[in-house]
């Protein structure tokens, strides 16, 4: 007797039928071009380039207002020495808060103040800054 489990085929062309009968196609099979992979969508450089800045934005935020409302408070020495690990990642973050505080917020906010002798100095500031970042970077 003949095994209904045998590797045996008794049909014409065995290399022309598909080996899982599972994906075979069917009467209630859906179409081949369902089963396709759809083409994704290439974002631009742009996108990418405005996510770091807002992210980059946010994080900064975070850490000027965390710094302001003590959230993330910075230790002296002998404090630090005694400190736990969240107490030092606080310092860190503080720390953080604390220069873009003083090297960005305060210029900024100079910049857009009402007095014009403010106003004159944020602004070299400014531009001092970039200029250096722009020599640092070439």
């Amino acid at each position: 007797m003949i095994s209904p489990v045998s590797s045996v085929s008794f049909k014409a062309n065995p290399a022309a039928m598909p080996q899982d009968p599972i994906s075979r196609p069917g009467s209630f099979s859906q179409p081949v071009a369902v089963h396709e992979a759809p083409h994704k969508k290439k974002h631009g450089v742009g996108k990418a380039l405005a996510k770091l800045v807002v992210a980059a934005l946010v994080v900064g935020g975070g850490l000027i207002l965390g710094f302001k409302k003590n959230a993330f408070k910075v230790l002296d020495e002998a404090a630090l020495k005694d400190a736990k690990f969240m107490q030092k990642v606080g310092n860190k973050l503080g720390k953080w808060g604390k220069s873009l505080d003083e090297h960005v917020w305060s210029k900024v906010t100079k910049l857009f103040s009402r007095k014009s002798e403010d106003v004159t100095e944020a602004a070299e500031t400014v531009a001092e800054t970039v200029s250096e970042a722009a020599a640092k970077a070439s």
